[in-house]
């Protein structure tokens, strides 16, 4: 089950909203695949069509900007195909066009966007499926 989070800054009225994790049509990309961005839809039919597909997996997950701290969701996704290949996006930030990284620590530990301050908190807002 897919949750949502609010993101809000103690420091300045920085606040986010971000749905995250998986639903119930995700057992399989084909189903998703309308979450998969326009340009690189044409190349996950191709290997999922024409190649020996081992497993995919996907999810909306969080990532952040390294050098900007942008948040952003974006749904995140890995094809496993032809013995040991595997296929994944990679995205960039919407503010200054470098590669983001998923989150890995905890909200409470990255730093605001807005403000620069370490004084991000966040809660559960919402389950979705």
């Amino acid at each position: 089950m897919g949750y949502g989070i609010k993101i809000e800054c103690a420091s300045c009225d920085y606040e986010g909203t971000f749905m995250l994790g998986v639903g119930m049509m995700y057992s399989s990309l084909e189903n998703v695949i309308s979450q998969v961005s326009p340009h690189r839809r044409e190349v996950v039919l191709d290997i999922l069509k024409n190649h020996n597909v081992a497993g995919t997996r996907c999810e909306h997950k969080l990532y952040i900007c390294p050098r900007c701290d942008t948040l952003g969701e974006r749904f995140e996704y890995f094809i496993f195909y032809d013995d040991g290949q595997v296929y994944e996006p990679y995205f960039r930030c919407s503010e200054c066009r470098r590669k983001l990284v998923p989150v890995e620590e905890p909200i409470s530990s990255l730093r605001c966007s807005k403000c620069g301050e370490v004084t991000l908190t966040s809660h559960e807002t919402a389950l979705w499926d």
